[in-house]
């Protein structure tokens, strides 16, 4: 599962493999930083005319460039360090998009979204791999074909093998099959940096927005229902003293209706046997044997 049709995007050799354990270990990566590398991707990797049969290094160069062009980098990352976090981030991201449809498809009638995402953090944690902690990265490229929901009819791709986004989707008007002669490299960089910067990340910060949006509701209710919580536990120890202090006074009450009928047994100079018996008993229980 990996964006575009690039042929290099996703190599990576046994030596890079063991790099990018090595870079990320030395190396963190922010979320900011996540998602200008993905928008690096969907810009060159979607476009037709840039994207198309580069080599690898080329295209690593290129995205490379882009990530320490609009994002702070210490150090500044090289075409190395961009695939092979990106491959990082592109396993996470496909393992997550696996257990979000298996969530889709065990919604029931009545959960929310956030209801789903938490069934899907529950069953990409049961891996063994711990929560899935990419949520934005996610929002950012979940309406890209290769990273959209196959369940509920989400905008993802159609064909599970397709290895390129839908011409809609592309930076670029020019499609394969046209009969116009595609743009040269230069006349497409410079069209596609007049369309802006940050046209993808418009559409991450809308998601994100709504996603903020989504979960500050989600805080007040668990914060409204954690006060009605402890407002619960708040009367039922008020309920619990008031009935042990009901109890209390009610072992007085009765000490107190046992001394007086003692006393007033130890005042007669002659007691029957019934009598005796119980002046006994009561000074048993009053002061012990």
């Amino acid at each position: 599962m990996t964006l575009g049709g690039i042929s290099g995007v996703n190599e990576a050799t046994l030596g890079a493999d063991n790099s990018a354990s090595a870079t990320r270990k030395s190396v963190k990566w922010t979320t900011e930083q996540n998602l200008v590398l993905l928008s690096g991707l969907i810009k060159y990797g979607t476009n037709n005319v840039i994207g198309r049969n580069q080599k690898s290094e080329s295209f690593w160069g290129k995205i490379a460039e882009y990530c320490n062009e609009h994002c702070s980098f210490d150090p500044p990352r090289g075409g190395v360090s961009c695939r092979n976090h990106y491959n990082y981030m592109n396993q996470k991201l496909s393992k997550w998009i696996g257990a979000y449809d298996n969530a889709k498809r065990m919604q029931q009638s009545g959960w929310s979204e956030q209801d789903v995402l938490a069934k899907a953090q529950e069953i990409y944690s049961g891996g063994g791999t711990g929560n899935f902690n990419l949520v934005k990265e996610w929002i950012a490229v979940r309406d890209q074909p290769r990273y959209g929901s196959q369940v509920g009819g989400n905008s993802g791709s159609k064909s599970s093998g397709s290895k390129r986004f839908h011409d809609s989707d592309a930076s670029d008007s020019n499609s394969v099959g046209s009969t116009a002669r595609p743009m040269g490299r230069d006349a497409s960089k410079k069209k596609t940096k007049k369309k802006g910067k940050s046209v993808a990340l418009e559409v991450v910060n809308e998601d994100f927005n709504e996603f903020k949006q989504i979960k500050a509701q989600e805080f007040e209710r668990l914060e409204k229902l954690a006060m009605l919580q402890e407002e619960a536990i708040q009367r039922q120890v008020e309920a619990n003293q008031r009935q042990a202090e009901a109890i209390q006074l009610m072992k007085e009450k009765t000490r107190a209706k046992k001394m007086k009928m003692w006393l007033k047994l130890s005042e007669k100079e002659h007691l029957n046997d019934q009598s005796k018996e119980m002046f006994q008993q009561l000074s048993d229980e009053l002061f012990g044997n």
